[in-house]
């Protein structure tokens, strides 16, 4: 009996190792992580969705439209209770995402007569850079769209808005400003009053012109979280990234961990505000007492976020008109602010304060029948 032929047996091709397709697995999913990342960030520096504009813009500003009074005077000559930095006269800047015209007092907005033309009603505007209007274009503000608004209908006394804010501006500052336009013969003083109002800039530029260390007590140090704490480990290979995952930190969180138990958080009590709240005060009651002289009608408006709780009391306590100016929850969804990483009021932004600020000036007959 023939025997049966086997059929030839193939060898199988070798079996590429587990732990090798594993790890180009890896190798492949890192890749495409390391090429989503750098996507977003292109992403991000191109079209500038969450508003990276902001710190390019104050570097242009801070370079080019501010005077510092200690880089013309020795330390000595500087006085700590003045305006201490000031705008650039006569510029028209492109700050980028919007136009500085200053005039030749260095306010900002058009010429202003020293002697006020007859048939004008001129208000003078303190603050820091609510009132300034940073972000956006002289002609949106509040205050320029209040004038221009009045203006439409050729009233018979004109309305001018000398805006004398300036970003970075404390009381004491506004106080020194006041001092200066009160020449101008202003007819009605508002303050738009922020917490950048109880930060104590003197002491601030005191220490950075003499190297004086800052009070121990306000040194404070706010905890990280994890999104602060990744941001800031990716920060020097991806800028854009880092600022996005910063956004999704809560720094109130953040600033009650770094406050004793059941204290909550008051912008008055807490770093530099022991000392800021009472000198704001004492700038509120000379502004107060300098409009008295003048019989100039003084309001401040309260644009204070968080909100400085002793305030409204304060004024109260004073004779200091005091009105809120303040955003809510609800205006806030309402998309008003310039981009996630610049909280100033946009165009609608000021649409809202013009329309609250029109209102209680009618409701006082504080402006011109």
């Amino acid at each position: 009996m023939p025997h049966a032929t086997l059929p030839a047996v193939t060898a199988a091709p070798p079996r590429r190792p587990r732990r090798r397709r594993l790890l180009l697995g890896l190798v492949a999913a890192l890749l495409g992580l390391a090429v989503a990342i750098a996507l977003v960030e292109v992403f991000l520096r191109v079209f500038d969705p969450i508003g990276l504009n902001y710190d390019v813009d104050y570097a242009v500003y801070r370079a080019h439209a501010m005077h510092f009074e200690w880089e013309s005077k020795p330390p000595a000559a500087v006085d700590l209770d003045g305006r201490l930095y000031r705008h650039r006269p006569g510029l028209d800047l492109d700050v980028g995402s919007f136009r500085l015209r200053t005039n030749q007092l260095g306010f900002r907005g058009p010429e202003v007569a020293t002697t006020k033309p007859a048939g004008t009603f001129r208000i003078v505007l303190l603050g820091d850079s609510v009132a300034f209007g940073w972000g956006v274009d002289e002609q949106v503000t509040f205050a320029r769209r209040l004038e221009a608004e009045w203006n439409g209908p050729r009233p018979a006394q004109r309305l001018e808005v000398v805006n004398t804010a300036h970003p970075m501006y404390d009381t004491n500052q506004e106080e020194a400003t006041l001092r200066e336009a009160l020449p101008l013969q202003p007819d009605l003083v508002l303050l738009v009053y922020v917490v950048n109002d109880i930060e104590p800039t003197r002491d601030i530029v005191e220490e950075l012109m003499t190297g004086k260390p800052p009070h121990p007590e306000e040194v404070v140090a706010i905890p990280d979280d994890f999104w602060t704490a990744t941001a800031a480990a990716i920060a020097p290979l991806l800028p854009a990234t880092s600022k996005l995952l910063g956004l999704r930190s809560d720094l109130a969180a953040r600033v009650q961990r770094a406050l004793p138990p059941n204290v909550p958080y008051r912008p008055e009590t807490w770093g530099k505000g022991p000392r800021g709240w009472p000198r704001s005060q004492q700038s509120l009651l000379r502004i107060r007492d300098l409009c008295g002289q003048a019989k100039v009608p003084f309001v401040l408006f309260d644009h204070t976020l968080p909100r400085l709780e002793p305030l409204a009391d304060f004024c109260r306590a004073n004779g200091i008109d005091h009105e809120e100016l303040r955003f809510s929850p609800e205006d806030h969804a309402l998309g008003i602010v310039n981009s996630p990483l610049d909280s100033h009021p946009n165009e609608k932004g000021h649409g809202l304060l013009l329309d609250r600020l029109r209102a209680a000036l009618l409701r006082r007959k504080l402006l011109p029948q």
